[in-house]
């Protein structure tokens, strides 16, 4: 990233040939309307944002380049830091609301498309937007619609049932504003320093834990302020480890088996609670476990009394090698850090050692990792060992990376009187012009397209943070985006999940072992499974689903 001073802090995406263009379809001409919210209904676009990891300013940026290109006088008009407000928004029926689109984080928006009247007067409470997906966008120079060059994780978050199963119409009715990108990132400066290099495994990267307690004399390195820098720090009263556990996961038992439990199916695709206890899951409660336990030594001591704004002080600080987060560290902390002082990036995430038990002819740790090195490109040599079947199960679990974007998503609400217009925003925010105001004002941040990043024109500004996200989203075999699963009746409205949730594996792992909420990964995976096999019934009923 670019260096960041203390005060604080100042991505496959395959890459694809740029798109051909097509217009909005609208004339230019100013509608009118006196901002701020009290316009008349239909003469002002009005923007709500639910102003988390991601600021605002990208949003009032593109408003301002939308009015420059269209005349359609547009505005935010309502920025909040939290969600609550856009259900007393809603609720508040059409009669009382003026805003046209809200940028917002919101898991069950699918489920409010599923109720009928959720807006008072309306089928749908957002407008589908079907129509834009089908689209080519401006700017780009091939010919594919948005539908296709969306990265398939997103075109499923934004789908109300887009495998046909029958509950929903497959239409789209959002759009995702940022990818969402997280999971282990580590200071570039310290590894350069102590000659240490990226883990390709599990087993690796708890050997290079083992290695950073000891740079010193046999004992952990300093900083420039005298502290004591460990291997990771992670925030206890923040569930950020399942970012990487739900990976690991993954990479064991397959992209299909771990959607396939958040949609609430065994291996015959019937909602059954049979899905729920998987090995995979199992060996990532393992090593998480080993990473957040006190006697480990592998993470800062206070790791577990931290929020996780200060836990990414901390590791921006040098007070750890490495830690857990979201593309969004940049904007959180740059009130707290300014550039040019330290110097962070993405490191794929290491891959689980177990997935050996999986495969028929990687079957050790050293041919996992020769296997990966060819997977990588650090070789051309293929193993001669190594089958078809095992290269693409390695290939892909070395692709996964977890995602928040299915969260992050863009709509507008039924009631709105504007929604031609509306879509128009969207066209062009998802156009390369809007999409060159994204990367600038959202700390390096795009939506989820498969366009080659290096094209724009602010991709030189880029942190090396970024440039390191694009760097594996447009890598030889790209990144592969996993995450909760909001978009099945299951996820959103029956509350199946990754992990459990209540205590968080931070809370269950970290505290000392005779602590009375203390749990082995063993322990936490039966509680996981009891949690929602109890209600399992109920959860059906509330997903309105059957077998």
């Amino acid at each position: 990233m670019r260096n960041m001073k203390k005060r604080g802090l100042a991505l496959s995406l395959v890459v694809m040939m740029l798109l051909s263009g097509c217009s909005l379809g609208k004339a230019p001409g100013s509608i009118g309307g006196n901002g701020g919210g009290s316009a008349e209904k239909g003469t002002e676009l009005q923007i709500g944002i639910v102003a988390k990891g991601y600021g605002d300013e990208f949003a009032k940026q593109l408003a301002v380049g939308f009015e420059e290109k269209t005349g359609i006088k547009t505005e935010v008009v309502k920025s909040n830091a939290m969600g609550d407000w856009v259900s007393g928004q809603l609720l508040a029926g059409a009669e009382n609301n003026d805003i046209d689109i809200i940028f917002d984080i919101r898991p069950t928006a699918m489920r409010d498309i599923a109720v009928s009247n959720y807006i008072k007067g309306y089928e749908r409470a957002y407008v589908d937007l079907s129509d834009i997906y089908n689209e080519v966008l401006e700017g780009y120079s091939i010919d594919k619609t948005l539908k296709e060059i969306v990265s398939p994780y997103a075109l499923r978050s934004v789908t109300w049932d887009l495998e046909g199963e029958g509950y929903g119409d497959g239409k789209q009715y959002f759009v995702n504003y940022v990818t969402g990108v997280e999971g282990l990132l580590y200071n570039v400066d310290l590894f350069e320093k102590y000659n240490l290099t990226e883990p390709k495994t599990t087993t690796e990267f708890f050997e290079l834990l083992e290695k950073i307690k000891t740079l010193e004399s046999g004992s952990y390195a300093k900083n420039d302020d005298g502290r004591e820098i460990y291997p990771y720090v992670y925030s206890g009263k923040v569930d950020y480890t399942n970012m990487i556990a739900r990976v690991w996961w993954a990479q064991y038992d397959g992209t299909d088996t771990y959607n396939r439990v958040l949609q609430g199916k065994d291996a015959n695709g019937n909602y059954s609670t049979d899905s729920l206890k998987t090995q995979g899951k199992l060996s990532a409660l393992n090593f998480a476990s080993k990473l957040l336990a006190q006697d480990s030594g592998y993470t800062n001591p206070s790791s577990y009394n931290q929020s996780f704004t200060n836990a990414q002080v901390m590791f921006l600080d040098e007070q750890a090698f490495m830690m857990v987060t979201g593309d969004w560290v940049e904007r959180e902390m740059s009130g707290n850090f300014e550039s040019d002082s330290v110097n962070i990036a993405y490191m794929r995430i290491p891959v689980n050692s177990n997935i050996i038990k999986q495969c028929d002819t990687v079957t050790t740790e050293e041919r996992l990792v020769e296997t990966i090195a060819y997977v990588d490109g650090d070789t051309d040599t293929r193993p001669e060992y190594l089958s078809d079947s095992d290269l693409e199960r390695i290939i892909e679990a070395r692709a996964l990376y977890s995602c928040e974007g299915n969260q992050h998503i863009a709509y507008i609400p039924a009631y709105s009187n504007m929604v031609e217009e509306a879509k128009d925003f969207f066209r062009f925010m998802l156009s390369k012009e809007g999409q060159e105001i994204m990367l600038q004002y959202s700390y390096g941040n795009m939506a989820p397209l498969n366009v080659d990043v290096t094209a724009f024109e602010y991709y030189a500004s880029l942190s090396t943070l970024q440039k390191s996200k694009y760097d594996m989203l447009n890598s030889n075999i790209g990144l592969s985006l996993i995450g909760e699963n909001y978009s099945h009746p299951m996820g959103y409205a029956g509350g199946v999940r990754d992990f459990y949730t209540s205590p968080t594996m931070e809370t269950a792992f970290g505290v000392v072992k005779t602590s009375a909420s203390y749990m082995t990964a063993k322990e936490y995976w039966e509680a996981d499974y009891n949690l929602m096999a109890k209600d399992w019934e109920k959860m059906m009923t509330q997903a309105g689903v059957s077998n």
